[in-house]
């Protein structure tokens, strides 16, 4: 399954950064209706939602004629994605920017009721949100921190319950966005040089340690040689150190990087990465 295509992710870097900002010493939706405020604005807008609040996240479905395209196992924006996602997005800052609620993270699954089993799902951390808000991340950067993909799971519904069984974790969001930001780098560097393929690269937390998988791939009838591996694991460290850094996320012991079809496997203490900072 392939990714966006820039020009629809173009369309939505445009309209991605839509915030209201809360004013005032009391919240303007307080912790104890804040599922049924979100649910009551949406209904306004016209559009059918379902709301999880766990914890610190808030997951929301959106049904939306239009929203999405889907064909060949590729899910893509549709004509009524901008919209959808346009108004989604502003009663979500909207909200979450004047409530008591301790929110950390919102989803957004956004799906189409004439498509069945494929959806656009978006991530995001508030505390991004606010920092951008107040001018400290500017919108490449806050694009670079949102994450937006596309998921097809059949002709069954996905039930919201079912997508955010829980509560999202911070170093579960920087797997996933650490892996999009290392493809993308390794993508900018290798393939577009014509040294290597680039394919999905995934990521994941789990013991303390951050795990990312490089799907690097040689151009047809060539080889991968040493110096191409090298200049992988050394573009993949720099963007790692850099994003943790900017995140002051500290609460880990070591970062794995993993090469399956040559089976290097490269393991970088937590140490060495803040000697990059």
């Amino acid at each position: 399954m392939r990714s966006l295509t820039a020009r629809r992710v173009s369309a939505f870097a445009a309209i991605g950064l839509l915030w209201v900002a809360g004013c005032g010493s009391h919240p303007s939706y307080p912790k104890a209706r804040l599922k049924a405020s979100l649910q009551d604005l949406f209904q306004e807008e016209g559009l059918n939602v379902s709301v999880r609040f766990i914890d610190h996240t808030i997951a929301v479905k959106v049904e939306h004629p239009g929203a999405i395209v889907a064909a060949s196992n590729q899910v893509e924006p549709g004509p009524g994605f901008d919209e959808a996602v346009r108004k989604s997005l502003t009663i979500l800052h909207r909200v979450l920017l004047s409530t008591d609620a301790d929110v950390r993270f919102y989803v957004l699954l956004l799906a189409d009721p004439t498509v069945q089993g494929a959806y656009l799902t978006l991530v995001r951390y508030m505390d991004d949100i606010r920092r951008a808000n107040a001018n400290m991340l500017d919108t490449p950067e806050m694009f670079a921190r949102t994450i937006l993909e596309p998921y097809v799971l059949g002709p069954e519904p996905l039930t919201i319950e079912r997508y955010v069984p829980r509560d999202i974790q911070l170093e579960e969001f920087l797997s996933w966005q650490l892996a999009r930001r290392i493809q993308y780098a390794l993508a900018q560097e290798l393939q577009a040089q014509g040294l290597a393929d680039v394919g999905r690269c995934a990521g994941e937390f789990r013991n303390g340690e951050f795990a990312f998988t490089l799907d690097i791939a040689p151009p047809i009838n060539r080889t991968l040689d040493d110096a191409t591996m090298q200049h992988a694991f050394a573009a993949s460290t720099q963007v790692i150190s850099k994003v943790l850094s900017s995140y002051q996320f500290d609460k880990f012991t070591a970062v794995r990087l993993i090469h399956p079809s040559t089976g290097r496997n490269v393991v970088l203490p937590k140490a060495s990465l803040q000697l990059l900072r």
